[in-house]
């Protein structure tokens, strides 16, 4: 039987979208909208893409909402007719926005988190992302990308 972790991991790596949950920095409420992802193993990357936005990048409401309160869920999860197959996979964690202009000393875009530590660079994520997806050969990936560092992954599975 496999460990749980596997399971998650492969749930992960199988998923082509997810929810992502932000919570409404005006109305305190929680605010949700299918988001692409890739995973590097720590860390979910979340592109900021060319698809039909509104407006810019920063007047996005999930954008606006992390930069109040960064805490955010991502939802991953499998639906079957056969209910004995439902899993899902909950990442509770703090939200970053990456971009280009966060530029260190050596020329690589980082950020950090509250706690001063470095987060994933944008390229990076980059890379991960064009690896899973080979819609971003055309539509453009964008200069931004949302970074969940988890802190809590929920796990279930109809058994």
């Amino acid at each position: 039987m496999q460990s749980n972790n596997v399971v998650i991991r492969e749930i992960i790596n199988r998923a082509r979208v997810a929810r992502l949950s932000t919570i409404d920095y005006e109305k305190k409420i929680p605010h949700i909208v299918p988001v692409v992802f890739a995973f590097d193993g720590r860390h979910y990357f979340i592109p900021l893409d060319e698809k039909r936005k509104k407006g810019t990048v920063e007047k996005l409401k999930r954008v606006k909402n992390i930069q109040h309160c960064p805490n955010v869920a991502l939802l991953i999860d499998e639906y079957n007719e056969d209910w004995s197959k439902l899993v899902s996979v909950m990442i509770q964690g703090k939200a970053y926005l990456i971009g280009e202009k966060d530029v260190e000393e050596n020329g690589e875009c980082c950020e950090c988190d509250n706690d001063n530590n470095k987060i994933p660079i944008l390229k990076q994520g980059h890379k991960f992302l064009y690896q899973k997806y080979t819609q971003y050969q055309k539509v453009g990936i964008g200069h931004h990308c949302i970074i969940v560092k988890p802190q809590k992954i929920i796990f279930w599975k109809n058994e």
